[in-house]
Parts: structure tokens; C-alpha cells; sequence
């Protein structure tokens, strides 16, 4: 995305987040926006492409905020996660992932289907990768949803528990290997 692209993406992701994605009508995407109509669709022509941008400019905000500050693949790193999951949920209010909301709002939208599962696989691969254990990948991912689901119920327990699992997956592991 080029310069002008991000900043709308930004703001689409903003008024999505704040309206939801079946409620606003593109002329109020627009005003949310702060742009013309005709810089809107200069740069997204369809209001799938105007969720599928702010979901990208999600995507990448999110990834960098996962990834920030991680410096060795283990335990430490996988906890962590979970802290900046947690600050991820007190920065958005708790709501459930964005991404699940646009599929849920747009369930024929093969685009944004596609959109969603590459996010998700993205951060399955980055979940491997940051336990420096494959086989945590899927785990992690399933404490990961989890406490974006539950969170607005739950708080930081959420967040503190599944501290606690990647812990215990540690230890576990660990100890099968000095067995």
C-alpha cells in the first residue's frame, strides 16, 4: 500500500472497528474517512476492497505488535505473547478479533475468507516460530483465540491463565526430554 492508501486504511480500520462492518453505508465509511468519494474509490474500488484494506493495515499493526521486542524463540517469548495480547485487549476495549467480525458480517465474501485465514496462518507460523517449538504452534494459536474471545468476560485471567498453560506446555516438554 502506498502512503495515501495506508492513511485511509487506517481510518477504514478505525470506523470499522468502532461501527462494526454491516452497519456503515459507504458514504459514511467516506465521512469517517475524511476523504472524497472519489479519492475513497480511487483507492478502494468496492467497499470489499475498503474492509479487505483495513484489514490488511490490521494485519500489519498486529504483527508488528506481536513481534516487537521478542528476542529468542521460548518460553519467555511465548509468554510475553500473552502480555501484549493482554495490552492488545485493554488498547481495543476487549471487543473479539476484527478479523472474525468482517467474515461473520461478510460470509460470501470469498476475498475477505481468504484474508482471514492468511492472518490466522501467519500467526500460527509466528507462534511456531516464537515458541522455538513447532509443535506449540497450534496451542499457542488456541490459547491465543481463546483469550481474544474471552476476554471482554474474563480479563486478565484470560490472560494470566494462559500464561500459566505455556508454562505448563514448557515443563512438560522439558521433562520428556530428560525422561
Amino acid at each position: 500500500m502506498n502512503d495515501a492508501q495506508q492513511h485511509i486504511a487506517a481510518r477504514l480500520e478505525q470506523v470499522f472497528w468502532n461501527r462494526g462492518f454491516a452497519e456503515p453505508s459507504v458514504p459514511e465509511l467516506r465521512a469517517g474517512v475524511g476523504v472524497s468519494m472519489r479519492t475513497l474509490y480511487r483507492h478502494f474500488p468496492s467497499r470489499e476492497a475498503m474492509v479487505l484494506g483495513a484489514l490488511e493495515h490490521r494485519h500489519r499493526r498486529y504483527m508488528e505488535y506481536v513481534r516487537e521486542g521478542v528476542s529468542e524463540p521460548g518460553l519467555a517469548a511465548a509468554e510475553q505473547l500473552f502480555d501484549k495480547l493482554g495490552g492488545w485487549m485493554r488498547m481495543t476495549e476487549g471487543k473479539e478479533c476484527l478479523f472474525r467480525q468482517a467474515l461473520a458480517a461478510n460470509p460470501d465474501s470469498g476475498e475477505i475468507e481468504s484474508m482471514v485465514k492468511r492472518h490466522k496462518g501467519e500467526l500460527l507460523r509466528f507462534f511456531g516460530e516464537l515458541s522455538g517449538q513447532e509443535q506449540f504452534a497450534s496451542k499457542l494459536y488456541l490459547l491465543h483465540e481463546g483469550v481474544t474471545a474471552c476476554y471482554a468476560e474474563m480479563g486478565e485471567t484470560a490472560v494470566e491463565d494462559a500464561k500459566l498453560l505455556v508454562q505448563q506446555m514448557f515443563k512438560s516438554a522439558n521433562e520428556r526430554l530428560l525422561s
